[in-house]
């Protein structure tokens, strides 16, 4: 990736976060803040090169599918939805067998 396309990346970083209101959605802080789709999409963007990453997050917030959190409420958001996953798919499975 070339300086332009990292320094580009860095100013829509900036400018995505100012967008979104400079800090945690879940307790305030301005501190360690990522990313985050509140609605899951996977984790391929997490492999992309910084460019193609905030391209990934300007669609997101176009959809009204990103927020800021801090690493803490990040990190236990997607704990929490790995659970909600594997309990769906649990939870469908159990049906198909059993139809009562």
């Amino acid at each position: 990736m070339g300086k332009a396309q990292k320094d580009w990346a860095r100013r829509e970083r900036v400018r995505l976060t100012e967008v979104l209101g400079g800090e945690c959605a879940a307790c305030g802080t301005k501190e360690n803040l990522e990313f985050d789709c509140k609605e899951p999409c996977g984790d391929r963007h997490h492999r992309m090169d910084t460019s193609m990453r905030m391209c990934f997050y300007r669609k997101q917030h176009a959809l009204g599918n990103v927020q800021l959190l801090c690493q803490l409420h990040n990190n236990r958001k997607s704990i929490d939805d790995r659970w909600a996953e594997k309990f769906t798919k649990w939870a469908g499975t159990l049906t198909q067998k059993n139809p009562f």
